[in-house]
């Protein structure tokens, strides 16, 4: 297993910039995701359809090194019976399972609504991307409005994105913050084209000036007053992420747990792949099925190689757990 030496944790205040050394140029991001997926409870025996969906994700990415959105939401919906098989998905989101019902009526119609849904489908991306910001940026708004007409949801899925593109370069306090809003803010006008509540965009600058001073909260609870307090607001809420992803512990989980009592498995999936990025291929004091599996996806999508034949189907990997068999990897 791969350790990350880590720097002490910031200071209340998060004032002063912290760097950690990379650890796998985050192949760890899919692993820690599970990890916060199943912090999160959505599914009570492990990680959810959150994690689910980026897998789909992810393997399309390391055998193709970009996406068609064709064939990503044939296989997002294969997961969900596509042709009468039986349903893997598990602990949807209230909005997921919106745009599943609608898809399988004939109508992959984007949610109106506010959602967090985007900021863990979008993970994938940023380590894919990481080396070009621009380019996670415009990839992870891109995939998300097949999902989402909101303006605030596809924000929050940018921030999440370029939140993991940074973390794979060890960035990390408010210097993470910084990059991050260096990243989103110049695509604000493409983020808005055509969405749905775009002037809530128009103080996303000052809620990253937020967000800097969240770093080094002292939980999940505090780091979103600080943001605000609106947990319906996925700016918001994608920014509390941000800002407890960024404080470097000698814990790594710690954040992960403070993300899942505020935000449920949505959040927790959301900032396990930023620390995951950060810390590299690690153990977490839980157990969920599939650990290695997940382990070797990052892999691949960091280094290849490029090539999913060898690796499990998804949905097979899902039906075993979903039908009661043998669950994880061997």
């Amino acid at each position: 297993m791969e350790q990350t030496p880590q720097a002490p944790e910031t200071t209340e205040e998060g004032s002063a910039p912290l760097y950690s050394l990379v650890a796998g140029e985050g192949d760890g991001f899919l692993l820690g995701q599970a990890a916060g997926d199943a912090a999160g409870g959505a599914w009570e025996l492990g990680y959810s359809a959150v994690t689910e969906q980026a897998t789909v994700i992810a393997y399309q990415l390391i055998e193709h090194r970009e996406l068609d959105p064709q064939t990503m939401l044939r296989d997002i919906r294969e997961l969900d019976g596509l042709e009468g098989d039986e349903p893997v998905y598990r602990g949807e989101t209230a909005h997921f399972r919106s745009w599943l019902d609608r898809a399988a009526a004939g109508a992959a119609v984007p949610e109106e609504e506010a959602s967090l849904d985007g900021a863990p489908r979008v993970t994938p991306l940023g380590v894919a991307f990481r080396r070009d910001p621009a380019r996670v940026v415009s990839e992870a708004v891109t995939l998300n409005r097949h999902f989402h007409r909101d303006a605030a949801s596809l924000a929050a899925g940018a921030i999440a994105a370029s939140a993991v593109a940074a973390s794979c370069f060890g960035q990390s306090g408010v210097d993470l913050v910084a990059g991050v809003s260096e990243a989103v803010l110049p695509a604000l006008g493409d983020i808005a084209d055509g969405a749905r509540g775009a002037e809530r965009l128009e103080h996303l600058g000052s809620d990253f000036g937020r967000a800097r001073s969240a770093v080094g909260a002292s939980g999940g609870r505090e780091a979103l007053d600080r943001m605000g307090g609106d947990d319906s607001d996925p700016i918001q809420m994608a920014l509390t992420g941000l800002a407890l992803a960024a404080t470097v512990s000698t814990r790594p989980h710690l954040p992960l747990e403070e993300a899942a009592r505020v935000g449920g498995s949505v959040l927790g999936a959301t900032v396990g792949a930023m620390v995951g990025a950060r810390v590299g291929i690690r153990p977490w004091p839980w157990v969920f099925a599939n650990d290695t599996w997940f382990a070797e996806i990052g892999r691949r999508l960091v280094r290849g190689p490029d090539e999913v034949r060898d690796l499990p189907i998804p949905y097979a990997v899902e039906f075993h757990i979903t039908s009661g068999e043998r669950p994880g990897f061997y």
